[in-house]
């Protein structure tokens, strides 16, 4: 028989299984969190003062061996992964320079995250007051009024791996009694460039017009009546609140801004011209922006005539006779739905008899009304290659046939 195991032996081999099963059940760092973050992934940071390069990250005076001077952009070398999102809360960091890698210390001059752009530009500040700064985030007791001023280099106001929304810019400027300060403005005739638009864009409602976006209105000039307009170009800026849309126009006073209203559409554009009058001869209804049978404009109209001055695929922009504010109609929608199948009430919708042999293929497809939307093709029969007898037809308003034809699940509406 064995010797017995002493107290103090079995109360250590104890520990020692305790031990390792918490090592066990302790998360482990993943190869991941100790993975050094690519070149690329790795920002620039700008230089605003004087920094001593050092050799380690001690950052000793001891340990100098050399300097960078202010206004010049460094790559910061690769750190770990997992530091990436604290990154602009290091106080140490190590930077790529002539010398190798070597170690800046932050706490010892004013910096920004963020790329240096030298360039030349003039700004037309709009403001009615821009702080001047000594360096960002650092203010003077100076400021500007609306004037142009000339800015030689530029840094994004966003530092890397931060959420931020804003595309403002810190601008480096030359001033003939500061000398060269930043300033952050955060409305410049210069900053509303816009992107090119194709095609015309509907304006639902009276609309004031602007110098440039975010201003006030101009009061001595008249707003714009509901209409097509020939849009040029488009500012579009979005934060928590949502987005907002400025289309520059041309107008008799010349080249104006004008925002057009959530409540019909953001950012309609390449709306086709049109002069026709359409005959509805079922009631219908008026809607803020086509394709929302949410947004209905009005309660349901009486049958008439309706003059259309624009088109985006089966939808037509119209003044809404009264209002005059503009609003959407979809004829062939209209007109589909109210179809029941008996040809007496159909044929009132220019539905016509047919013996026509038709031909349908693998793109053919069947609906209970000849109108295709998202909702409908839910419910959409197809087709092998074959032939059928066509009963009826009728013929939509952007001049799309439908036939309507005996299949397996009852009478259905085909378009080839």
């Amino acid at each position: 028989m064995g010797k017995e195991m002493s107290p103090i032996y079995r109360k250590l081999l104890t520990w020692m299984l305790v031990t390792a099963i918490v090592l066990l059940a302790a998360p482990q760092s993943s190869f991941a969190d100790q993975e050094l973050a690519a070149s690329s992934d790795m920002p620039f940071i700008t230089l605003l003062d004087e920094f001593t390069l050092y050799a380690s990250e001690d950052t000793r005076a001891d340990d100098a061996i050399g300097a960078l001077s202010p206004l010049q952009s460094v790559h910061l070398a690769p750190i770990k992964k997992s530091m990436l999102l604290n990154i602009i809360s290091l106080e140490k960091v190590q930077v790529e320079t002539w010398l190798g890698k070597a170690w800046i210390n932050l706490k010892e001059g004013s910096y920004k995250y963020g790329k240096l752009v030298v360039e030349n530009q003039n700004l037309t500040l709009l403001d009615r007051e821009t702080p001047i700064y000594k360096a960002p985030s650092k203010m003077t007791d100076y400021k500007l009024s609306p004037q142009k001023v000339q800015a030689i280099a530029s840094l994004d106001v966003c530092d890397p791996y931060t959420p931020c929304r804003t595309e403002d810019k810190w601008f480096l400027i030359h001033t003939s009694w500061l000398g060269d300060k930043w300033i952050r403005p955060f409305e410049y005739a210069e900053k509303y460039k816009g992107v090119p638009v194709k095609g015309l864009v509907p304006i639902a409602q009276e609309s004031a017009v602007y110098l440039f976006p975010f201003a006030e209105p101009l009061q001595n000039e008249a707003k714009l009546k509901p209409q097509l307009a020939n849009a040029l170009t488009k500012y579009m800026i979005t934060s928590m609140a949502g987005a907002s849309v400025w289309y520059q126009v041309d107008t008799p006073q010349g080249l104006r801004w004008i925002y057009l209203d959530r409540d019909y559409g953001l950012g309609m554009e390449g709306i086709e011209a049109v002069d026709r009058t359409i005959d509805l001869p079922v009631p219908f209804q008026y809607f803020k922006t086509p394709y929302s049978y949410a947004g209905v404009s009005t309660s349901e109209e009486p049958p008439q005539a309706v003059h259309a001055i624009g088109k985006i695929n089966d939808w037509y922009f119209t003044l809404a006779n009264g209002s005059g504010t503009g609003v959407w109609i979809n004829p062939s929608r209209e007109v589909a739905l109210r179809m029941t199948g008996d040809f007496e009430n159909d044929q009132k919708f220019g539905v016509k008899k047919s013996q026509l042999s038709i031909e349908l293929s693998h793109t053919s497809i069947a609906l209970d009304a000849p109108y295709e939307d998202s909702a409908a093709l839910n419910n959409a029969l197809t087709f092998s290659k074959q032939f059928v007898m066509a009963l009826r037809e009728w013929t939509s308003y952007e001049g799309q046939t439908w036939y309507y034809i005996h299949t397996w699940q009852g009478y259905k509406w085909v378009r080839l």
